[in-house]
């Protein structure tokens, strides 16, 4: 059989660089499974390697995204014929901007029947990003604060609902005030307009002077650099993002706060966790998923496989507030 594929040989505009090219799967080995994706989301991850960010650690050609949701297919050992039809995510292993996917059975992540495909999709990137950050990097008590910007992000919402689940206080950063109604009807405790607003003013009176136990940068530049400066002596400061294309001033960091200071990357996880620990995360999100502890977005903008630079585009266009995803074959238009 012959899929298309969407990869990148080269470093720059996504919508100019990314190619299609067909990939013919004629064989499965024993351990192997050929998945048919459904849908994947257009998260800033997939789309800032392709413009040479990260081009120390990537080797090229390279097919594009981290996230989606599939159907298998085929499986490459009789026994496991009872796999075929199930509902899986297909990670950590290939690009998932592809018609089909090849992976290691064991590596993949069934979905329960009772979670839309819609939003299994998105349940890699940003929710076990902040589960992991909430409960792994940083401990959190009940009168802690934690410091977030670009509230309204998909991560940033999230972050909100873990707050409620694992009980500590959270501060939520926006630049627009049309956002505010929305992340208080999550439960943000306060919401900050940096537009308006001194940030490092508004965290200390909020705080009485003590600063933020912990606080998550995704935007980078000043606007990072001043979360890390709310934060407590002894407290920790991690950026996860790059949406103004900067840095944060890790020499100023390094050199003024005594807070731990670093960059979270979730593939650092991916690649050296267990696959029992792999597994137990992801059943952790569903878990919350299905009780509506944690509620995902229904994608609003779908693009059809075919029309991936429109789609590319319209994720890069700043004015474009929703998440825009890629749906595969004939599950969605």
């Amino acid at each position: 059989m012959s899929y298309k594929s969407l990869y990148y040989s080269e470093f720059g505009e996504p919508e100019v660089v990314i190619q299609e090219t067909n990939r013919r799967i004629s064989h499965l080995d024993e351990d192997e499974a050929l998945i048919e994706m459904m849908m994947a989301p257009i998260n800033p991850s997939d789309l800032i390697p392709v413009t040479g960010a990260y081009a120390h650690r990537i080797s090229l050609p390279s097919t594009v995204g981290y996230e989606g949701v599939g159907i298998i297919k085929k499986v490459g050992s009789p026994e496991k014929q009872s796999l075929l039809g199930k509902k899986v995510l297909p990670l950590r292993e290939e690009g998932t901007w592809q018609e089909a996917v090849v992976m290691k059975i064991d590596h993949l992540i069934l979905v329960p029947e009772t979670i839309d495909h819609r939003i299994a999709c998105q349940t890699y990137i940003n929710p076990i990003t902040a589960w992991l950050l909430c409960t792994r990097e940083f401990t959190l008590r009940k009168q802690d604060f934690l410091l977030v910007n670009a509230g309204n992000s998909s991560i940033g919402k999230i972050f909100i609902q873990l707050s409620k689940i694992l009980g500590f206080k959270i501060i939520s950063v926006i630049r627009s005030e049309q956002y505010r109604n929305n992340l208080s009807g999550l439960g943000a405790d306060y919401i900050l307009n940096s537009s308006v607003e001194d940030v490092f003013d508004a965290v200390m009176k909020i705080t009485e002077g003590k600063g933020v136990k912990a606080a998550i940068d995704m935007i980078g530049s000043s606007a990072g650099t001043t979360l890390a400066r709310c934060v407590s002596d002894g407290g920790d400061f991690r950026t996860i993002g790059l949406l103004s294309g900067y840095q944060v001033d890790w020499k100023y960091i390094a050199n003024h706060l005594n807070i731990t200071a670093r960059m979270f990357h979730l593939r650092h996880w991916s690649e050296n966790c267990s696959l029992a620990e792999w597994q137990k995360q992801f059943e952790t999100i569903f878990h919350l998923i299905y009780k509506g502890e944690l509620q995902l977005t229904f994608p609003q903008l779908i693009y059809p496989f075919n029309q991936y630079k429109q789609a590319a585009q319209k994720a890069l266009d700043p004015t474009v507030k929703d998440k825009v995803y890629l749906s595969f074959n004939k599950y969605e238009s």
